[in-house]
């Protein structure tokens, strides 16, 4: 893409009106290279400063077009932007910005959007359906918003903290987009699980495919694509992985079954311990040689535990840190 067609992209995005192609479209310019990601949070930068030209009531052509070039620090104009395409950028800039004086006079009495929050708490599941017909399921210490009604803008925008799975209605027309702090999940129609916390950030995709991303000053860091059966988890650094096909015991806070097919009791104990939330130690000689093949479906974890060590010959017991597994 040149620099006028990047403008454009820039300008709908700025202003939540590029469509999810022209979105995949400058994301995957944005990710080429180093100058391409400079030059994209140049015009980023320049798009925020002019926001106040829309709070503007009376406005004369000229002293409009100072007020920009003003605006645009003098190193980003001569070392980003050529003449044509710096003064193409002000146009798009001043022609939002009197298109949305001549809203602002029609509707001098903005409407508010409407936001719905729920909330679990400790050891609590909960189920809700969102405008749309979105079905999310929310696990413990979870929060999410949502507006009322969907229909006020080109995205679905919902915001996000905690651990939540997420059936999506189908509507090419509306994208729907997750957002906790600098990451967002970005999808059309699909189910995935997302865990979105101040220790982790994950995306786990059964259906579909979606688009997680981190962003900076908004714009795009790093983003993935993830298919069907495979997952993303963010590095230290904020960097997106994709690993292979996800693990469904990670999905058994919802679904209350963990399956199990010839793994290590070094893999069950860590699974038990995920859905539980308990500490479970072991103390086995030659771990590699216990392999456990079964099914634990919505019994407790003392049941489980009898259930996995009578089958692999070992014993349990509760301590005051939690349970520990061993073959003495």
């Amino acid at each position: 893409m040149n620099e006028e067609q990047v403008w454009e992209l820039m300008v709908k995005m700025h202003h939540h009106t590029i469509s999810t192609p022209e979105a995949e479209k400058l994301n995957d310019w944005i990710q080429q290279n180093a100058a391409n990601r400079q030059l994209a949070e140049s015009m980023s930068k320049i798009l925020r400063s002019t926001d106040v030209i829309h709070e503007t009531q009376k406005y004369n052509t000229e002293k409009a077009w100072i007020q920009v070039e003003k605006r645009i620090a003098p190193d980003l104009k001569t070392k980003y932007l050529t003449p044509l395409v710096f003064r193409w950028a002000a146009a798009a800039i001043l022609t939002i910005g009197f298109i949305g004086i001549a809203h602002w006079q029609m509707n001098s009495a903005p409407r508010a959007i409407e936001l719905t929050s729920v909330s679990t708490q400790a050891r609590e599941l909960r189920k809700i359906v969102l405008p749309d017909g979105t079905q999310v399921w929310m696990n413990a210490h979870s929060s999410i918003s949502y507006p009322t009604d969907f229909d006020a803008d080109s995205l679905r925008v919902v915001r996000f903290t905690g651990e939540a799975f997420f059936e999506v209605t189908h509507n090419p027309k509306k994208p729907f987009v997750v957002k906790s702090g600098d990451y967002h999940t970005r999808v059309l129609g699909t189910s995935f699980n997302v865990r979105l916390t101040e220790n982790e950030a994950s995306v786990m995709v059964l259906s579909g495919k979606v688009r997680f991303s981190y962003n900076e000053d908004g714009m795009p860091k790093s983003s993935v694509d993830i298919e069907k059966g495979y997952q993303a988890v963010a590095n230290k650094n904020h960097q997106l992985v994709k690993s292979g096909l996800v693990n469904m015991n990670t999905l058994a806070w919802r679904t209350g079954i963990l399956e199990f097919k010839n793994e290590t009791i070094a893999h069950v104990i860590k699974d038990l311990s995920q859905h539980y939330h308990v500490s479970i130690q072991s103390q086995i000689n030659e771990p590699q040689e216990y392999l456990f093949t079964g099914t634990i479906e919505q019994v407790s974890v003392e049941t489980a535990l009898e259930t996995i060590c009578y089958s692999l010959h070992l014993r349990w017991k509760k301590t005051p840190h939690g349970y520990l597994i061993s073959n003495r």
